[in-house]
């Protein structure tokens, strides 16, 4: 499981490798957030040359080099050469430190992955599949997109196939930490409900937690820390430990000053690795994020979506392996979970039970949820078997 966030980005440095559609998104996401954006890359979509050429964006219209990752607060790889994006990677967090990298698609080289997000201008919804299944994840965005009245944050940058100004809008910006292994400090007096969700949160995540009375913490406590959490913002203020938007400083969040921090946690729905995060705007529209935050608890947890989402996640290994781009992975598990036998002739896409709580196809997200593991195995072999011949 990867830890929800929604990161403050506002005017911090943020660098992006690639020029391509999946850069792009990065792009949007981040302005939207308050991002100072940087890209680099030989060559850009239409909105990231657009973007560049108004001033909201710098381009520099090259390869990367050694060096370019230094003083950035966040990074993402997203070029289609895996040599590239690993180079970035170790430059970036294994010798500058910085705590927020992500090379796309590949999930041992991230601190954070992306989420999928839409938003109807007072809540903000994202979802996340650990990494596990982007299509799944792509699919629960569309569902939401269509009946929430929602739109996703991908489709802003275009009116009438011309690119248009990204503006600032305030919103945080989501992600998902990857926490296996990573210290993780808690800086408390007592351990309060929201410090006992934290670390609840945090080891599921497999974080190393690590709690520590703040009249006991010492500076070289937070030298390895990939994120810390105070009840008291005061803590981290106040007795001359790094600054929390320094590129090597930690993550920080204050449960009583969530400005103060680096990001805050907002209420989740999960199941298993499927991962809905809620967040309202601003405090007036809380009553509508609680009910939604209800309705979705219960359309989704313990419903099966958990167990899709590993099977798929256990079957990436072989498919990285078998494509060498992102997109003919993306393809392949398109076509899988599409798939929907029937007896009429009339073609039907699989609804992942989302416009229909009571469908029985046979399918293979029915048959994963349902148990039958032997007829998932079997349709996933053959549709492998059958690309790559």
């Amino acid at each position: 499981m990867f830890y929800p966030a929604y990161i403050n980005l506002q005017n911090q440095k943020c660098l992006v490798i690639g020029g391509g559609t999946v850069a792009e998104r990065k792009v949007v996401a981040m302005l939207i957030s308050g991002g100072d954006v940087t890209v680099i890359s030989p060559d850009a979509t239409e909105l990231v040359a657009f973007l560049a050429n108004i001033g909201t964006i710098r381009w520099h219209k090259r390869q990367v080099k050694a060096g370019d990752t230094n003083g950035y607060f966040l990074i993402c790889a997203a070029t289609d050469f895996t040599d590239i994006n690993t180079a970035v990677f170790r430059e970036a967090h294994e010798k500058n430190k910085i705590r927020l990298v992500n090379v796309v698609d590949v999930i041992p080289q991230c601190t954070f992955a992306a989420a999928s997000v839409v938003t109807d201008g007072e809540l903000m919804l994202s979802i996340s599949t650990s990494g596990k299944s982007p299509a799944t994840s792509r699919r629960i965005r569309e569902h939401f997109e269509k009946v929430l009245h929602t739109s996703s944050l991908y489709t802003l940058g275009h009116e009438n196939g011309e690119p248009v100004p990204i503006e600032n809008q305030g919103l945080p910006y989501p992600v998902y930490f990857l926490l296996e292994d990573r210290t993780c400090i808690i800086l408390c007096e007592q351990k309060t409900p929201e410090i006992e969700r934290r670390i609840s949160l945090l080891n599921r995540c497999g974080a190393a937690v690590v709690c520590i009375a703040p009249d006991k913490l010492k500076p070289h406590h937070l030298e390895d820390a990939f994120l810390v959490v105070t009840d008291k913002s005061s803590v981290i203020v106040g007795v001359g430990l790094p600054n929390p938007y320094d590129k090597n400083g930690f993550i920080s969040e204050c449960l009583d000053e969530p400005s103060i921090g680096t990001y805050f946690t907002p209420d989740l729905v999960i199941d298993d690795n499927l991962i809905i995060s809620v967040s309202p705007r601003n405090s007036i529209d809380l009553n509508k994020s609680r009910h939604l935050h209800k309705q979705l608890t219960n359309q989704f947890e313990n419903n099966g979506y958990g167990a899709f989402i590993e099977f798929l996640g256990v079957l990436r290994p072989e498919v990285l392996k078998a494509f060498s781009t992102s997109k003919k992975r993306a393809e392949f598990f398109d076509t899988l979970i599409d798939h929907v036998e029937q007896e009429n002739l009339q073609p039907q896409t699989c609804c992942f039970r989302l416009t229909n709580r009571e469908c029985s196809a046979e399918c293979l997200f029915n048959w994963v949820r349902s148990g039958n593991l032997e007829r998932a195995n079997t349709f996933t072999a053959d549709l492998l078997q059958e690309v790559n011949c």
